[in-house]
């Protein structure tokens, strides 16, 4: 999904700020992060599924940077 895609959905999630809507991002064909506005704020709250981080962004731009760069980047497999 390219940024601009993103960052188009994230500014409709966040003009919908007094109800509640979250928009999935997947990784593969696994969910991977979810984001949602903050009722009533301008904060998008994101979560990745896998670690239960959330993480607050008040900037669309950087919210969409980094679930761009978190859902673009291949996995790197460690062996031991």
């Amino acid at each position: 999904m390219s940024y601009e895609s993103i960052k188009d959905l994230l500014e409709t999630v966040r003009y919908y700020h007094t109800v509640n809507i979250e928009q999935s991002f997947h990784r593969g064909d696994q969910t991977y992060i979810s984001v949602k506005c903050l009722k009533n704020t301008r904060t998008l709250e994101l979560t990745y599924i896998d670690s239960k981080a959330i993480v607050l962004y008040e900037s669309i731009e950087d919210a969409a940077l980094a679930i761009y760069e978190a859902i673009n980047t291949p996995e790197t497999s460690q062996t031991s």
